[in-house]
């Protein structure tokens, strides 16, 4: 009898182990996963987040710029003048043939928007031409195919216009972040030049002369007149446009001191019955300047005044004055 409940007891054993036997033996070696679980994944490497700079892209001369220019080409000579003027050559692989300003005296040059020299393009190879002129269309093409981006600026006509030109390459060069505060800083420091320019003592009436014509005088509406007004010279044609003195007025016309292109001379001005009756021809305060470098209206334009207005008034202690514009038919 006492066997008989021993072998039921022990076959009931054996029937609960069956059951839980092994889950417990499961869960006690740790050996199974629920069905919710996944098995645990390696730990992958964190993704390489580019760090994003703040300064691009940005829209400069209309164009969005979509990283920082590298090798940027100039074919027009003042405005290379005005980004050598900024000290932004660093970026500049190539100039304009005529760049007359020594700074610029160590960079290849291409030629000119009229007369590109299309194998110095090519091996300057530019991300970017910028020009003030346009180039013809088969040109442009060809530079398109070159992957060369043109961008056409529109050279400024006054003081204004240059300021802002200023801005934009700035912004162009340094980014929408960094390119603001540089070009206001420059612009800020163009005006303080020009200022420091001003002769305050008893102004003197002048003239510019592009010709010996009547519509060869410069007149009020040129950036030329606006930057020799800042610095104290008084242009007596101001009051007129276009270049043009009008001859029913020319009796009025009749300045103290006359400035010339280079190739023009005194004695072009003692033979013409236009002039050589004019104080400044017959006192001999007939003088040439450089009247395109003065018109670009860059820091070199204001080394050139600071020369006219030592030449104008003689304690102006700033610059060395002019020689008259000889050769004279009087000193033959």
């Amino acid at each position: 009898m006492k066997t008989k409940k021993l072998l039921l007891i022990f076959i009931s054993a054996v029937l609960v182990f069956s059951f839980c036997g092994c889950e417990v033996l499961e869960k006690f070696f740790d050996m199974s996963f629920s069905e919710d679980e996944e098995p645990t994944k390696p730990l992958e490497s964190p993704e390489i987040v580019e760090p994003v700079d703040p300064n691009w892209p940005v829209t400069a001369f209309g164009t969005e710029i979509e990283k920082a220019p590298e090798k940027v080409a100039v074919i027009s000579p003042a405005l290379a003048e005005y980004i050598f003027d900024m000290e932004l050559s660093e970026k500049i692989v190539a100039i304009p043939e005529f760049c007359a300003f020594e700074k610029a005296d160590s960079k290849p040059k291409i030629g000119s928007v009229r007369l590109p020299d299309m194998e110095a393009i090519k091996e300057a190879a530019p991300e970017y031409i910028l020009t003030f002129a346009e180039f013809e269309e088969s040109i442009l093409i060809e530079l398109q195919q070159m992957n060369i981006t043109v961008i056409n600026i529109e050279a400024p006509k006054n003081l204004d216009e240059l300021r802002a030109l200023y801005k934009e390459i700035a912004l162009f060069f340094n980014g929408a972040i960094d390119g603001v505060p540089f070009g206001d800083s420059y612009v800020s420091k163009y005006d303080s030049e020009l200022s420091s320019l001003a002769y305050s003592g008893e102004q003197k009436t002048f003239a510019l002369l592009l010709g010996v014509n009547y519509d060869t005088v410069l007149t009020g509406d040129t950036m030329i007149n606006e930057i020799l007004s800042a610095a104290g010279i008084k242009n007596i044609a101001e009051g007129y446009t276009g270049y043009l003195f009008p001859e029913e007025n020319w009796k009025e016309f009749d300045p103290e001191v006359i400035f010339l292109r280079p190739e023009l001379h005194l004695i072009d001005l003692e033979t013409s019955d236009l002039y050589k009756k004019k104080t400044a021809v017959k006192g001999d305060k007939v003088y040439n300047v450089d009247m395109d470098a003065v018109a670009v209206g860059s820091l070199r334009s204001f080394e050139i005044l600071k020369d006219v207005l030592a030449t104008v008034y003689e304690d102006y202690t700033g610059g060395t004055p002019y020689e008259p514009a000889y050769p004279s038919m009087y000193k033959q």
